[in-house]
């Protein structure tokens, strides 16, 4: 009895000091399939990055919904400065999407960009941004996260209409 628990005390040891690799590090991932298929399913005009300056990386690509229902995506991205950023859209109603999205942020004064104007939210506990838009007939697009407020427009300013 008394080697069973020693080597029980051995073993623990021993996963205790064997090193783990990171998972820190971000990992590249392509989004395009996502793309491809929320162009084919969605109701509404598609957006999406194009021409990023150099340093953004895509990290995360989600796409939920069918053809003629509730249809969104989320596309995730590491911003130059290490920091997270991300682009939702959705068909979603457009309150409860914002809501969600933007983790019930404080409201903040708007913003222009691309001659349009964006609503501005700010939840400081989790040091989270977001600036949003909703238009009839389109969908409600976010980009949110703990990135600057000048690394999301940045990533806002490369949003393009998408070819069906």
């Amino acid at each position: 009895m008394a080697w069973v628990l020693v080597c029980l005390v051995v073993a623990a040891i021993a996963v205790l000091l064997t090193p783990r690799p990171s998972t820190d590090v971000a990992v590249p991932v392509s989004y395009q399939g996502d793309l491809a298929a929320l162009q084919r399913i969605a109701p509404y005009p598609v957006i999406a990055p194009q021409r990023l300056p150099a340093g953004w990386q895509p990290v995360s690509s989600r796409l939920t919904g069918r053809r003629g229902g509730l249809v969104s995506w989320h596309l995730g991205l590491v911003a130059p400065s290490g920091r997270l950023a991300s682009l939702e859209e959705s068909n979603e109603r457009p309150a409860e999407f914002i809501r969600r999205m933007t983790n019930s942020g404080n409201l903040l004064s708007p913003a222009f960009y691309g001659g349009a104007e964006w609503a501005r939210r700010w939840r400081p506990d989790k040091d989270q941004r977001s600036l949003y838009h909703s238009t009839p007939g389109g969908p409600t697009v976010v980009v949110t996260g703990n990135a600057s407020w000048a690394e999301l427009g940045t990533l806002l300013s490369s949003l393009r209409p998408q070819p069906r």
